[in-house]
């Protein structure tokens, strides 16, 4: 089994916690994987790990993941792509980031985090704001908010999701206007109860949830906006980087074809400029803008803007 396909279900355990081989949503995400091929795989993994277990129901076979922490652990200790397992902690678990903070603890003189992915997590986690968020996820209350930029007080809120993206904290809510927004955890000043003294329904957020599940690619990505695709080309320099079985920088990102000079060419879908544009600009002068041409200005004056400050600023 490919690595990819073994990533696969690990976080399909992680988000789903029971899967069985009809399933559609895993067949799908598995290359279309067949019954059959799926159901050894599935025995594979109860075989591999103690807290998956086979509970029988008519002739069907359902996995479940009874300790979803003891999977992270094993598969640490089994693995070439530790950053990968902080990725797949998309839900912003304490308790998972604390475990694989022992881990890695434990094998000091194996792992090096140059950029610690647990000291500003810790800090926030234990502030009275973050505890209150979460307090009022579980309880689907209206939230107030002010952060420390404006004195704009945001009330009526409703907080569906705490989501670490991008090496930070946010807290995903629904404004006033039925829109999904991000705050910046770091950024709150305080967090008051709404005016609004009833719970809110779980339906009124639903498609927002799903926008979080399904199209969220990082803190840039705007709700309710069409998608556009970006087409780009990686040079040979750092072609090897974007081959069709490496992993993926960005979660709508589509290898296209591999030209005779070894350039790669890709592409990103996006909603705002700035959810791809701080990405290219990473690998400068490497990443090419081929399409669309308002993305492409877009980026050459920004460029500019960048070269326009370095003119003779010199103390």
């Amino acid at each position: 089994m490919s690595l990819n396909k073994y990533k696969i279900i690990l976080e399909e355990f992680h988000t789903r916690k029971v899967l069985d081989s009809y399933d559609e949503k895993l067949q799908k995400l598995l290359d279309n994987m067949s019954v059959k091929n799926l159901s050894l795989i599935l025995k594979e993994f109860e075989r591999e790990f103690d807290n998956i277990v086979l509970e029988k129901k008519g002739r069907k076979n359902t996995y479940r993941l009874i300790k979803p922490l003891d999977i992270f652990k094993e598969s640490f200790n089994n693995s070439d792509e530790i950053g990968w397992f902080f990725n797949m902690a998309h839900d912003g678990d304490p308790e998972l980031f604390a475990e694989l903070k022992e881990l890695t603890q434990k094998d000091k003189d194996i792992y090096l985090f140059q950029n610690n992915p647990f000291e500003d997590t810790n800090t926030i986690e234990s502030s009275q704001k973050f505890r209150r968020l979460k307090r009022n996820i579980e309880a689907r209350e209206y939230t107030k908010i002010t952060f420390f930029y404006d004195d704009k007080e945001y009330d009526n809120l409703k907080p569906i999701k705490l989501v670490f993206v991008d090496n930070n904290w946010y807290i995903a809510y629904v404004d006033c206007d039925d829109y999904l927004k991000f705050g910046r955890v770091s950024f709150i000043n305080k967090v008051y109860y709404g005016s609004k003294s009833e719970h809110f329904q779980p339906s009124s957020v639903k498609k927002h949830k799903e926008f979080l599940s399904n199209d969220l690619q990082n803190a840039m990505t705007l709700y309710g906006i069409e998608k556009k695709t970006a087409t780009i080309k990686a040079t040979p320099l750092i072609a090897k980087y974007f081959k069709e079985d490496m992993k993926k920088f960005l979660s709508t990102q589509k290898f296209k074809e591999e030209l005779a000079d070894g350039s790669i060419i890709f592409e990103v879908q996006y909603t705002q400029d700035l959810e791809i544009l701080p990405f290219i600009q990473k690998w400068l002068p490497d990443l090419i803008i081929l399409e669309p041409k308002e993305l492409r200005e877009a980026y050459k004056v920004k460029l500019q803007s960048g070269l326009n400050n370095h003119k003779d600023n010199s103390i």
